[in-house]
């Protein structure tokens, strides 16, 4: 079959801003290198481009078809291997690249796979940049640079400088984290942040235990309810100070307290935001639209609200408003004096400095940062169901709500911001479901109590 027709006949390919499809099955090799010819045509002939991939063995495959068809448009290429998608975007900015490229597989749905491009500024592309790319490569018209100008490769080791920027951007908490000892367990989600973080944690005087900093065979669907439960189980086994679950790509991370409790992406976000902003500055910060109100209840006016759309829409708006923070409830966190994407690394470090600091306990730390929801409710459910069921309201598609991944399980909102977030509870067979409704109308939530139950009824009685 032609390649380009098979692009046709797939309109979803470059869905939401991203370049998606099932891997080796829909997004080929070949059709790989196409796109890959499509983005060095798009792209200024001798452009410098960064590109990286994911621990899986079918990232590693797309990547190398998608090189070839940027060397054959001209393009500078520096391959970064496997490396975070947080400290790619980080490299693109540091190293002055004129674009980025990460391959990436999805955690939650099997096969799945979806190519990220990023401008120089690390921010990824507008979802009119991505069909632009879709349309060079179905019309075939491609750039093909002659064999003398062909493109060559080279290697940066991105996450030395990365490793040494982290460190001293911390450098001032340093000495209060080594001498508070603290005991950490990181789950590294079978992805290139293992390479890293143990040892940044271990340098900055943390004890150190891992887990999931293996490359799988098998791909694994990490971060998940059975391994938060693990990572929980674990940190109370040996009485550690946090416990920190990645993703694959470092950009959203997950942290459960001394006691065991996990944490919201806002709580954290609320530590993080907290840690930097003095409330008398004019300082500009970007918030998710859905995100709890009292996460940012003292910023006075200082706000811009950004909602669930294209992908680096949090980044783009920072960059905008040359805002100081941006953060939303799907625990992204984008602190641009660092780096211009969501970075779960640091995010993870100010948590710890904050701790060792005000020398208090993620728990008591976390309590003046807790979000309460108004209304709340629990269901019993089988921890082996818990990831397929919110997989399955994930791909379904709710009349009146938007549903996004939190990474500890799902949230609906509406047009009215009004949501429901169900996710793990404290209780390892156990979902909470949490309402918000921004009129606080007590029939309305008990209505989006009673709309959540049905979801989880309705999947049980499958």
């Amino acid at each position: 079959m032609d390649i380009r027709q098979m692009l046709k006949d797939n309109e979803s390919f470059a869905k939401g801003g991203r370049i998606t499809a099932f891997s080796n099955t829909e997004l080929t090799p070949e059709l790989s290198a196409l796109l890959g010819g499509a983005m060095g045509t798009y792209l200024d002939s001798n452009a410098v481009v960064m590109i990286g991939r994911d621990y899986r063995r079918d990232t590693r495959m797309l990547k190398r078809s998608f090189s070839g068809g940027l060397l054959s448009a001209g393009i500078e290429l520096i391959d970064l291997h496997g490396i975070p998608t947080s400290i790619l975007q980080f490299a693109v900015r540091r190293y002055g690249a004129d674009a980025g490229i990460m391959i990436t597989r999805s955690h939650n749905l099997a096969g799945m796979v979806s190519i990220k491009l990023f401008e120089a500024t690390g921010i990824e592309f507008q979802s009119k940049q991505v069909a632009k790319i879709v349309e060079i490569a179905k019309s075939g018209d491609l750039r093909r640079v002659a064999a003398p100008d062909v493109g060559w490769i080279s290697v940066a080791d991105a996450m030395k400088v990365y490793d040494r920027a982290l460190a001293g951007f911390f450098a001032s908490s340093k000495e209060s984290m080594k001498e508070a000892n603290l005991r950490v367990v990181v789950d590294c989600a079978c992805g290139p942040a293992s390479r890293i973080m143990p040892d940044l944690l271990s340098e900055f005087g943390c004890q150190v235990i891992t887990l999931n900093a293996h490359r799988p065979r098998t791909p694994l669907f990490l971060p998940n309810p059975s391994s938060l439960v693990r990572l929980r189980e674990t940190v109370r086994a040996i009485g550690a100070d946090l416990g920190i679950a990645l993703d694959a790509e470092a950009r959203h991370a997950i942290i459960i307290d001394s006691q065991g409790r996990i944490r919201t992406a806002e709580e954290t976000a609320s530590v993080n935001l907290h840690s930097r902003y003095d409330p008398s500055s004019n300082a500009t910060v970007v918030v998710g639209s859905s995100v709890h109100p009292s996460v940012y209840h003292d910023l006075h006016k200082n706000l811009i609200f950004s909602g669930h759309g294209e992908p680096g829409g949090i980044g783009r708006a920072v960059l905008q408003h040359r805002a100081i923070y941006g953060f939303n409830d799907t625990g992204l966190f984008v602190l641009p004096v660092f780096s211009p994407g969501s970075d779960a690394i640091v995010a993870s470090f100010t948590v710890l400095s904050q701790m060792a600091k005000s020398n208090l306990k993620s728990t008591d730390l976390y309590r003046n940062h807790q979000v309460f929801a108004q209304r709340i409710a629990e269901v019993t459910f089988p921890l082996e169901k818990m990831f397929n069921f919110f997989k399955s309201v994930l791909n379904e598609h709710l009349k009146d709500f938007r549903v996004i991944d939190t990474f500890i399980g799902i949230k609906l909102i509406t047009e009215e911001t009004e949501w429901i977030h169900i996710h793990l509870a404290s209780d390892n067979n156990t979902l909470q479901i949490e309402v918000y409704d921004p009129k606080e109308n007590l029939d309305r939530q008990s209505e989006l109590i009673a709309f959540a139950r049905n979801l989880v009824d309705s999947f049980l009685s499958k």
